[in-house]
């Protein structure tokens, strides 16, 4: 006990931090192998025979009907997209400071060779099939659609402000591995509303002139308020409909778990196998750091004993 009061604070301080860094490596560690047994094990389904719940479906990636879904500052085709814009900052350090960002959560459809299944990508895990990163010394909007192509190789050390543009996307027709939540609809007159009202805000939100009825004061937002008559309007709607027309042809739609966290969802361009080898690789350097730095932990304690 003498010895360990002579640790000084700082000391202290090192302990608890490689401590802390141990713990956090064991947990991803375990949670990254626990998604690569998971990706061995899960059985391959197929649409028209899927079971409800927790599934793994592999397909074709394809729009809905309606309006085509473009990654916003490439204006590419796609079916899901991520984007940052960053500002050069220079201080006493050089850094990019993000200063605008975006998910897509626009539904899309997987299909396989039995039928086709909606995808909501809102709190998914996306393995990319493409990902560009370029710059420019304008700044680009989400609406600019300017081609990365025709910024590439901007002039980073212009005078004024510098930007960096980073756009992934998941592309349509490519080959789609998904594991999530599968689930029904059009079972029931009552069943499942709150998800035929989610789907209906969806397809608002891509229709701007719709969408723009519903912005009351003007300020080109849609606040809080008025979002929350627009779901009313969209429940009211939902609700007419059924009542005026039969069901709706059963419908498939594949999401994030509602329930048990441990569950991933995961979207991916990759194959099984990539995804298998990728989690195992990413476990195993995180183990490896875990090691190292609980070895560490023990040497600076009782070297200082």
């Amino acid at each position: 006990m003498q010895e360990l009061s002579r640790l000084s604070n700082g000391d202290w301080f090192l302990l608890a931090a490689l401590s802390i860094g141990a713990v956090i490596c064991l947990l991803a560690s375990l949670r990254m192998f626990h998604r690569a047994r998971l990706i061995e094990d899960m059985p391959t389904s197929k649409i028209r025979s899927c079971p409800q719940g927790y599934v793994e479906l592999h397909g074709t990636a394809k729009w809905m009907d309606g309006p085509e879904i473009r990654a916003p500052l490439s204006g590419q085709p796609c079916v899901w997209y991520a984007f940052v814009v960053e500002e050069y900052v220079r201080h006493s350090k050089q850094k990019w400071r993000s200063i605008e960002s975006g998910v897509s959560d626009e539904l899309f459809l997987l299909e396989d060779d039995t039928g086709t299944c909606l995808i909501d990508p809102d709190g998914a895990n996306v393995t990319p099939s493409s990902s560009n990163t370029w710059y420019g010394s304008k700044r680009l909007t989400p609406a600019t659609h300017t081609s990365p192509l025709n910024v590439l190789g901007g002039a980073i050390f212009q005078s004024g402000k510098k930007y960096r543009y980073t756009e992934q996307r998941l592309d349509q027709y490519e080959l789609l591995y998904a594991i999530g939540e599968y689930s029904s609809l059009g079972t029931g007159e009552e069943s499942n509303l709150d998800d035929a009202v989610k789907i209906y805000l969806r397809e608002l939100k891509r229709d701007k002139e719709k969408l723009a009825v519903y912005d009351v004061n003007l300020d080109g937002q849609i606040d809080l308020q008025e979002w929350e008559q627009a779901r009313l309007d969209a429940k009211n709607t939902v609700i007419e409909q059924r009542l005026a027309n039969p069901l709706p042809k059963r419908m498939h739609v594949l999401r994030k778990p509602q329930t048990k966290k441990y569950q991933p969802f995961l979207l991916s361009s990759k194959s099984e196998l990539h995804m298998t080898r990728k989690n195992r690789i990413i476990s195993a350097a995180l183990a490896t750091l875990f090691v190292i730095l609980t070895a560490s932990t023990f040497l600076k304690l009782f070297g200082n004993i």
